[in-house]
């Protein structure tokens, strides 16, 4: 039974080639590791003592140490057992698989496993910080008993993210000390108008620049990406922050290494607030020009009742997880966590709406075989979405090879790039994943060629965040994938919880000491009004004028509060144009304190719409000419008045004309409107022209309100040129040449004359009234006269019958 199995397992894996190691095998420890080049697939090369053809014997207990030789920048070694990977597993529940982290058996037990306690196998990759070798030693134990199948497994070596520490330091305006307290996570404390530095750096133990194996880490091949909770980025090791308003906010930074791997660490930058002057009054704070009104404020020396410091507050959004391998299938679940804190200790989500948003980062090359599940911190879960069946969900919508981000296809071990899905029940834009996926919701990838659900939307969960309902929000939220199938793997880089901010109890109050108070001083102050108390204020110009009242914290931020009194001026109104078309006029921007009324003078009737009382109606009149109106202002009684000009339309209608050479013919395109202008294609301007010439003459006449324009096409005559239509060519003296009269008024005339069947048997280009066509047979014949000094447009055409009798 093993042999068919192993038989087809072959077919699937026969383009690649792998080492073949035994159990039996002698160690490939660090003096003699794996060749990690050759085994760089999912294909099965690890088998027990019957290798692929047998099963294995009884009483065994056979030990194996298995290393990488780093080569590629490999780290770490894993190895998978498992039927959903398409290998063999079939260990009996009375003999035992034992997998050491490390280079023998003394090191840590990572598990002990049979076809008992993992019916569908399990995999293991060497651990980081406790494993410095990258090692896994197999120990094998049968008994006597009844033997298994035995295994078809696969090792490889795999490039693991490598632990490292983020750290961020502030200074104030560029200069000083760290400002940052404590260190990397604290507050940094600022008044608003103050800029914060921010400098990044890391801490890489395990870079390969110090233990020459892995992969570099280093300030110079991170990446360094700042979040402010105002909505700011940036990237690079240094960041400069000003605070666009007095608040807390959120400085997260993320470094992210080449593998890539992503760390974030927060601190929070408090911006002293503005204090509330509850004890400004003001006694009216809208008059008319030239009137007074009192503002009253308690600024005596020893009473400041009337400033009392506020409080701000920063959004919680929850801590992103860093990178979590999904190894290849196996049905076993990976979790990775992240914990929210903040919220008050019994505060539970009471709406669906309380998570705004799940983000994931990932990768993964086979939807189909992929479950992920949310789950809250007193147990609860939501089905994000399923895609496998029989799986840990039940149902699944089976999304078969559609990639998730852009992975590669049939590799282990080796990340590819992670695109960002978002989930959320209140803020969905596309429905869930079995809803998309069924309607062809993907896009192409590029590392390997296929197809990935299209991250550029928000998905619904397949299961309501209305289920946690109840939950607690403090505590560990866990995301849940289990991978079923072979031969894929997958990534995921960082995900998070956005919470509703509305939800959010965290405050921070700053309570400043207020040790200076004063009125500052204004144009419009009556002299000798700044009292203890009060000011008395008061303008003959109009406009709006403010009034500061100043106050000095104890940490050196100076806050103000200015309240404003609005002198009533003569109502404003634009003029739109200089004149209006068709009978209608849009006031525009019109100003007034309390509305008015319309009025108007003019030589006709004017109507307002919807009414005269609103500040910009639209106005139509009766007759065309020059109106004026008038608004007038409800609270002071004052008024505007604008003239409009309602301009009437101009056309015009153009009259053919046909004249004999020689003369001319007047195009006549006067408008009815004053202001009309004019202008021909002949480039004169005048309403009417003079034309001597055949031709199409345009004309355009522009008025305020509209242009009109017109073509007329003008034709020119031969009218003093006459021929005869016989002729006697007979040499008799009368009437023997085609004659025209009235030729010699136009020298150097052209004569072409043709036969009945087209052909040309005469011509001159310069036509004394001389054929005589004595030798031509009798009958018509057509000529074309083109009379000299004209165009040739004004030619003659006509037929001649000759006789020739003697």
């Amino acid at each position: 039974m093993k042999k068919l199995i192993v038989i087809a397992i072959a077919l699937v894996y026969s383009s690649v080639s792998f080492s073949q190691i035994l159990i039996t095998d002698p160690d490939l420890d660090t003096l003699n590791p794996l060749d990690c080049a050759a085994n760089a697939g999912p294909a099965p090369n690890f088998f027990d003592s019957g290798n692929n053809s047998a099963n294995y014997g009884p009483n065994e207990n056979e030990v194996i140490t298995i290393c990488p030789d780093f080569a590629g920048g490999t780290s770490k070694l894993a190895l998978t057992f498992g039927i959903n990977t398409g290998l063999l597993f079939g260990v009996d529940a009375s003999d035992t698989v034992y997998v050491y982290d490390g280079p023998n058996t003394s090191s840590p037990l990572l598990g002990a496993y049979n076809t008992n306690n993992a019916p569908t196998g399990f995999n293991h990759v060497a651990s980081f910080i406790n494993n410095p070798s990258g090692c896994l030693t197999v120990q094998f134990v049968s008994d006597g008993a009844v033997e298994g199948i035995g295994w078809d497994a696969n090792v490889t070596c795999v490039t693991i993210p490598q632990p490292f520490e983020p750290k961020m330091a502030g200074y104030l305006n560029g200069a000083g000390p760290d400002i940052i307290n404590p260190a990397d996570t604290g507050y940094a404390d600022v008044c608003f108008d103050d800029s914060i530095m921010f400098v990044a750096t890391g801490v890489f133990p395990y870079s390969s620049d110090v233990t020459g194996v892995g992969y570099s880490q280093n300030a110079g091949n991170v990446t360094f990406d700042w979040t402010f909770s105002d909505g700011t980025q940036a990237t690079g090791d240094t960041a400069w922050f000003k605070p666009p308003a007095r608040s807390g906010y959120i400085v997260t930074l993320k470094i992210t290494d080449s593998f890539p791997q992503s760390q974030s660490i927060q601190s929070k930058v408090r911006v002293s607030t503005i204090p509330s002057f509850t004890g400004v009054l003001i006694n009216r704070d809208t008059v008319c020009v030239g009137d007074t009104t009192l503002i009253v404020g308690a600024v005596t020396s020893s009473d400041t009742s009337g400033v009392d410091p506020t409080s701000s507050n920063f959004q919680l959004g929850g801590t992103f997880a860093g990178l979590t391998w999904l190894p290849d299938g196996s049905g076993l679940n990976y979790t990775t966590t992240v914990g929210i804190s903040g919220f008050l200790p019994a505060q539970t989500i009471t709406a669906a709406s309380d998570i705004q948003e799940l983000s994931i980062t990932m990768e993964h090359s086979y939807l189909g075989d992929l479950e992920m599940l949310l789950e809250c911190p007193n147990g609860t879960q939501a089905t994000i979405f399923n895609s496998y069946s029989p799986g840990i969900i039940p149902g699944g919508f089976n999304g078969g090879g559609t990639y998730l981000g852009d992975a590669f296809d049939n590799n282990l071990g080796t990340p590819g790039v992670g695109w960002e899905y978002k989930w959320s029940t209140v803020n969905a834009t596309w429905g869930s994943f079995p809803t998309e996926f069924a309607g062809g919701n993907t896009v192409p990838t590029t590392i390997s060629a296929g197809q990935a659900m299209n991250p550029a939307g928000i998905y619904l969960p397949e299961t309501s965040f209305a289920s946690f309902i109840g939950c607690p929000i403090n505590g560990n939220w866990t995301i849940t994938v289990r991978d079923n199938l072979g031969v894929d793997d997958g990534y995921i880089f960082e995900w998070g919880i956005v919470f509703d901010p509305n939800i959010n109890p965290n405050q921070e109050t700053y309570v400043p000491n207020i040790v200076s108070a004063q009125w500052l001083s204004g144009a419009t102050v009556l002299p000798g009004l700044p009292t203890d108390t009060f000011i008395v204020v008061s303008s003959n110009s109009p406009g709006t004028f403010g009034y500061t009242m100043q106050v000095i914290d104890n940490f050196g931020c100076t806050y103000d509060t200015t309240v404003f009194v609005e002198f009533i001026p003569v109502p404003s109104i634009e003029v739109v144009g200089s004149f209006a078309c068709a009978g209608q006029y849009q006031m525009a921007n019109t100003t007034s304190y309390a509305g008015g009324i319309w009025t108007y003078s003019g030589p006709g009737t004017a109507s307002f719409l919807p009414n005269q009382n609103v500040e910009n109606p639209l106005v139509n009149v009766n007759v065309n000419g020059t109106y004026a109106f008038t608004f007038t202002d409800n609270y002071c009684n004052l008024d505007s008045t604008i003239d409009v000009y309602f301009a009437d339309s101009v056309f015009v209608d153009l009259v053919t004309a046909d004249f004999c050479v020689g003369d001319a013919a007047t195009l006549d395109a006067t408008s009815q409107v004053v202001e009309a202008s004019y202008l021909w294609s002949n480039g004169l301007t005048s309403p009417t022209i003079d034309v001597t010439d055949s031709g199409a003459y345009y004309v355009a006449v522009s008025g305020l309100c509209n242009v009109a324009a017109d073509t007329v096409t003008v034709t020119t005559m031969i009218c003093d040129i006459f021929a005869p239509n016989v002729i006697t060519p007979n040499d008799d003296g009368e009437n023997d040449a085609l004659f025209f009269e009235g030729l010699d008024r136009y020298p150097g005339s052209h004569l072409v004359v043709f036969n009945r069947w087209g052909k040309k048997i005469y011509e001159n280009e310069n036509y004394l009234n001389d054929w005589s066509p004595s030798d031509l047979s009798d009958g018509t014949y057509f000529y074309i006269l083109t009379p000299g000094g004209i165009l040739e447009a004004d030619v003659i055409t006509n037929s001649v019958t000759v006789f020739n009798k003697k």
